[in-house]
């Protein structure tokens, strides 16, 4: 037994240490250069951002004795891309405070963000008080027209918005005393809780694992285990189903993140999720549809072989073959709120929404374990969940549908 223990502590540490590179890579600091040096971002394919940089931007700081020796970077190249997100995450820049081009300007104070195209006027005014705190946003998003507005945000409350003829020592004091939820913030708890807390738990009710725990439950009642037998192995089972879909969900989440739109691709993570409700509607009303959202058959036969042998290397393999192939089954959900983590929060937010959900993802399986006293039980369940597989997927399509469209509407601006 102790062996047995043994040998799961270190698969889960494989597992965790596996998606470690997935974390550091992303929230580590950038270069300790950036200390000193200005980095500015932008598009290669953006006509109007060049010259603004070279004959306004520039200038415009050096003037002032900053950005002595710019670094200009094209963030479509993945490498600079990568830069981009660690050195707004460094500063703890929310990921939709968002534009065509970024300058991140280190003051004697701290850093000065230079969102879009700010008036060189308005750039000297800010370097020169004395009262700009040590961090803050300057952002004018207008390109091709005479600007009408620009906005400062302090990190504190939402970002404010002024009219351009508004003086900075007249606009600075409402930026910094801004107060209230934020709707672009680090945690943006409002929005982003509940819909992790919903989803991950509506995606665990997904057939794929539902479906497996119950009849592990109902074979090793009829094996005659031990109620502590089976608790060990259920909760083995689900570990590893949640170290699983976790480290899953950490590469998702650094792919979506080299995104230049974030927005753009929450809103197709989003689509995508009531793209496979709509397969699992049909599949409901039209049973021979050929596109079945379902764990692959090769996966099924050897989870149920798996499961039979009710040992502990066993159940381990089967909990890690549930975990990558109930992605099928619910892998709309998960991409959908990781998108929409991508755009709403900071990495290191996402992170912790990211345990969050795959909390909720395994809740339900506990309840099952801890609930499943005994044989008879858990043999009624699992054939009530073969009688309804069926209907579950109908409820499953539309909650997709409906989860899809609400972040569309509601959440996604």
């Amino acid at each position: 037994m102790k062996y047995n223990l043994k040998a799961l502590l270190a698969l889960s540490a494989l597992l965790l240490l596996a998606s470690a590179p997935f974390v550091g890579s992303e929230t580590g600091a950038p270069d300790a250069a950036f200390d000193d040096i200005t980095h500015i971002f932008f598009s290669a394919g953006c006509v109007d951002c060049w010259p603004y940089v070279e004959d306004v931007m520039i200038p415009t700081l050096q003037a002032q004795g900053l950005a002595e020796k710019p670094e200009l970077h094209d963030y479509t190249v993945p490498d600079e891309r990568q830069l981009l997100l660690q050195v707004a995450d460094s500063i703890d820049l929310p990921r939709s405070i968002a534009d065509s081009l970024y300058a991140f300007v280190p003051t004697e104070n701290g850093t000065l963000v230079i969102l879009g195209h700010v008036p060189p006027e308005l750039i000297t005014e800010v370097v020169n008080s004395p009262e700009t705190p040590s961090k803050l946003v300057l952002w004018q998003p207008e390109m091709h027209h005479e600007p009408t507005e620009y906005r400062l945000w302090a990190w504190a409350g939402d970002v404010q918005v002024f009219a351009i003829d508004t003086p900075y020592e007249e606009a600075l004091p409402k930026a910094i005393e801004a107060a209230g939820p934020l709707p672009i913030s680090l945690a943006n708890l409002g929005q982003l809780l509940p819909a992790v807390l919903i989803t991950g738990l509506f995606d665990s009710v997904n057939p794929c694992a539902f479906a497996v725990i119950l009849l592990l439950l109902a074979f090793l009642f009829t094996l005659r285990k031990s109620r502590s037998r089976i608790l060990q192995l259920g909760f083995v089972y689900i570990l590893m189903i949640f170290l699983v879909y976790f480290a899953i969900g950490l590469g998702l989440l650094r792919a979506v993140r080299f995104s230049s739109d974030p927005h753009f691709v929450a809103r197709a993570g989003s689509w995508l999720l009531i793209g496979l409700g709509t397969i699992n509607l049909i599949e409901y009303f039209f049973p021979k549809f050929p596109i079945k959202l379902h764990m692959p058959k090769f996966a099924g036969a050897r989870t149920n072989e798996l499961i039979k042998q009710a040992t502990l290397p066993a159940t381990i393999g089967a909990g890690l073959l549930v975990g990558l192939c109930t992605f099928p089954c619910s892998g709309g959900v998960y991409v959908s709120i990781i998108t929409l983590l991508n755009a709403k929060t900071t990495m290191a937010w996402g992170l912790t929404y990211l345990g969050i959900y795959n909390v909720m993802f395994v809740l339900p399986l506990i309840v099952i374990l801890l609930a499943a006293g005994n044989r008879a039980t858990a043999k009624t369940w699992a054939r009530w969940e073969r009688e309804h597989a069926l209907g579950i997927r109908l409820w499953y399509g539309i909650v997709m549908v409906l989860l899809g469209a609400g972040m569309l509407l509601w959440v996604i601006r």
